[in-house]
Parts: structure tokens; C-alpha cells; sequence
């Protein structure tokens, strides 16, 4: 079990320990939480030349729980599990997550190898992975076929990692 760290220490770890050089000082991590919120919720991005390219706010918890509720008032024969996989697995396509989920897929990434997260299921792990320092040009090659069957949010951090080692 990975033991818990500060986000600063975790952000000098994505951003610059792990961080192909090619990508250092462009790919930023961003957290925030709202301590002044019922709640205390926050949310993550994900910067690239200071762009947000993937943001997830907590509020994608709340849509999906409503898109699940009014899919089962529609009729649906399925369970409130099964909506609630299906809902997750579509916005998860689309590029929505919880910050919670950007927690979870971190303490997979820094617990596999990077083999294992350049193939897990979770698209967050490949995305954290695909950035790492230790995924060499000649695995970048390799997996240049198989992007185009990847969320188009996805596919935008291959490019990007491909992009920047000039393959």
C-alpha cells in the first residue's frame, strides 16, 4: 500500500523526477481544495503550456450520480452498480473524472511498474505513464499503433509525448 504524501512532494515527483525531459517545465499538475466548501471538496487539472487540458472537478460526481438516477427512473432493468459503471466508463471516454479517481490512478501509477501502467485499464495510469521518463523512444514506437483506439483526450498525451521526442 503506498504510503500518503503531501501534494508538493507528489507534484515534484510527476513534474520533475519523473518527467520525460522533453516535457519538464510543459506539463503541470494542479490540486486545490476548497476548504471554505460544505464539503471540502477540490479539484485537479492537468496543465499543459499552461492550458488545462484535463480538469476534473468534483461536480463530475454529482452529474454522474444524477445521470445514473435518471437513467434507472427511465426504466432501466439495470442495477444502480451496473448504471453507475456504465455512467462512469462514458465519462471517463469523454475525459471526466472525479479528483478522487486522479488519487487512485497515482498511488496505482507509483505502485506497477511502468509496463504494467502503460497497459492498465484505468486511463490515468497510461496517461501519468505515457509522460515517464523511463518509456523509452522505442516503446513510444511500439505504441504508436494502437493510439487511435484510445478516448481522444488520451490520444492528445500520446501526441503530445510523441510530438516532443520528434518521432
Amino acid at each position: 500500500m503506498p504510503t500518503r504524501r503531501h501534494w508538493a512532494e507528489v507534484r515534484k515527483i510527476l513534474e520533475q523526477d519523473l518527467m520525460c525531459d522533453a516535457l519538464k517545465g510543459r506539463v503541470r499538475y494542479f490540486a486545490t481544495r476548497y476548504r471554505k466548501a460544505h464539503d471540502g471538496y477540490g479539484r485537479v487539472c492537468i496543465l499543459v503550456d499552461k492550458k488545462e487540458i484535463l480538469d476534473m472537478p468534483f461536480t463530475v460526481e454529482d452529474r454522474g450520480y444524477a445521470e445514473v438516477s435518471k437513467r434507472k427512473n427511465a426504466g432501466s432493468d439495470k442495477s444502480y452498480a451496473e448504471l453507475h459503471k456504465e455512467v462512469e466508463k462514458e465519462y471517463n471516454e469523454q475525459g471526466l473524472y472525479y479528483p478522487g479517481d486522479f488519487g487512485f490512478a497515482l498511488d496505482e501509477f507509483l505502485s506497477n511498474s511502468i509496463s504494467e501502467s502503460l497497459e492498465a485499464e484505468d486511463w490515468l495510469v497510461r496517461m501519468l505513464a505515457i509522460m515517464d521518463r523511463r518509456v523509452g523512444k522505442r516503446t513510444l514506437k511500439k505504441i504508436k499503433p494502437s493510439v487511435a483506439d484510445l478516448p481522444e483526450w488520451l490520444q492528445y498525451f500520446y501526441h503530445l509525448r510523441i510530438q516532443s521526442e520528434r518521432i
